[in-house]
């Protein structure tokens, strides 16, 4: 059952820190499509993707917490791989040797 629970903190905080990727300001801005989150929006974003987290301290379980914050770290990579695509505006990617 606490598998589960783990399971869905990553996605949750995972679907949070997509959230935030999406409304990011400078991607937005460098795709020419719009202002994006406020700070203040970004902030509680970030508050909440934490939750989790915090839940899993309070409630003194380290191995919850250790898998959540792997977990969130990966789907967070994850989360800028996908998105990284979408802020090149003529989708060149470009090397510096």
């Amino acid at each position: 059952m606490m598998t589960l629970l783990t399971l869905a903190a990553i996605l949750f905080s995972a679907s949070v820190v997509l959230l935030l990727g999406l409304g990011d300001p400078k991607r937005r801005r460098s795709a020419r499509a719009g202002a994006g989150h406020s700070a203040t929006v970004r902030q509680l974003l970030s508050l909440l993707a934490l939750l989790p987290g915090m839940a899993f301290l309070v409630h003194g379980d380290a191995a919850a917490f250790l898998l959540w914050l792997g977990g969130a770290a990966v789907a967070g990579w994850v989360v800028a791989l996908a998105l990284a695509p979408m802020s090149d505006p003529k989708d060149v990617r470009r090397r510096d040797y």
